[in-house]
């Protein structure tokens, strides 16, 4: 999948016209630098091309070898072509490439899959306690809260909701001090203008008493996979009714929506796989990046490299 409307949004995030810069300048490549403690800074400041996926889907499909000679072909001047956030496979399946891959550990994800009815299924991933717990937290937000839930192209004229989610989502941003925020203002109207935007959900918690925007997230319904993304999420901390926990409930309002769009597996995202848990995933699956030499002549340091982040 070429997937336009997701490079689109990294090239405006980035500031480029084609999503190829340094290793070090990718803010998840970064971050992952950042928790190894790496030393060869040079090795880092390789240009890579980024492929469809661009960290903006939490897990990326797979290419075929067609498809990969394709995506090569694209990175011709650049060092190496990024294959991100790729389900883990065994090296028997990386063969029929016939080319040098370097895998490089990434991260983990997880999903909530249902097998029968939604609570019910929560009930058993979650015990009774916690399932309890958060429809209690959920009753407590609709108590107190409207949700509203809106398709991204139905916001192209709307910049009131876009404008309202993208100060939420910043705040976050700055509360975990990621290095970039990839939903600025200016990356979500391209999405809603793009063909990708039906496809885009954005959900809207506002306070009743002064109809005040609290909390935001935006998910991704992928019919072909099956799957119903949730991505990225924010809050207004200072403007939360006190009692309320709008981080639980938005899981819970965001497995209804899913189940009501007919989906039976949501993906809860890359990272935090221990709160995931707690939350209702009940399926983990480890994630690998893929790195193909292009121009580079320092594959031998990012086989080493590689075998580092395995620790």
């Amino acid at each position: 999948m070429e997937l336009p409307a997701q490079r689109e949004a990294f090239c405006i995030s980035y500031g480029v016209s084609n999503p190829q810069l340094p290793l070090s300048g990718i803010a998840h490549w970064e971050s992952m630098l950042k928790g190894l403690a790496e030393q060869d800074g040079i090795l880092h400041e390789e240009q890579a091309y980024v492929a469809p996926g661009f960290f903006y889907m939490p897990v990326t499909a797979q290419p075929d070898p067609p498809f990969l000679k394709q995506l090569i072909r694209q990175a011709h001047t650049a060092d190496w072509l990024l294959v991100p956030s790729l389900k883990k496979t065994d090296h028997s399946l990386r063969q029929q490439y016939e080319t040098d891959i370097i895998v490089v550990p990434f991260m983990q994800v997880a999903y909530l899959h249902v097998d029968g009815e939604l609570d019910a299924c929560l009930l058993t991933a979650m015990g009774r306690k916690a399932y309890k717990e958060m429809v209690r937290l959920t009753r407590r937000t609709e108590e107190l809260c409207h949700t509203r839930l809106y398709r991204l192209d139905e916001l192209v004229e709307n910049n009131q909701v876009l404008e309202a989610f993208s100060t939420l989502q910043s705040l976050n941003v700055d509360k975990y001090q990621h290095v970039r925020n990839l939903y600025a203002l200016e990356t979500l109207q391209a999405l809603a203008r793009s063909t990708e935007g039906p496809k885009y959900y954005i959900k809207m918690n506002y306070e009743k008493l002064n109809n005040v925007a609290v909390y935001g997230s935006l998910s991704y319904a992928d019919q072909q996979q099956g799957v119903f993304s949730q991505l990225v999420q924010g809050q207004d901390r200072s403007q939360v009714p006190p009692g309320l926990n709008l981080y639980v409930s938005d899981y819970y309002q965001l497995y209804k929506v899913a189940d009501e769009l007919g989906f039976k597996t949501s993906c809860l995202g890359r990272g935090a796989i221990d709160i995931k848990k707690r939350m209702g995933a009940n399926r983990v699956v480890d994630l690998d990046n893929w790195l193909i030499p292009v121009r580079t002549n320092r594959q031998k340091q990012m086989h080493a490299f590689s075998v580092r982040a395995y620790g």
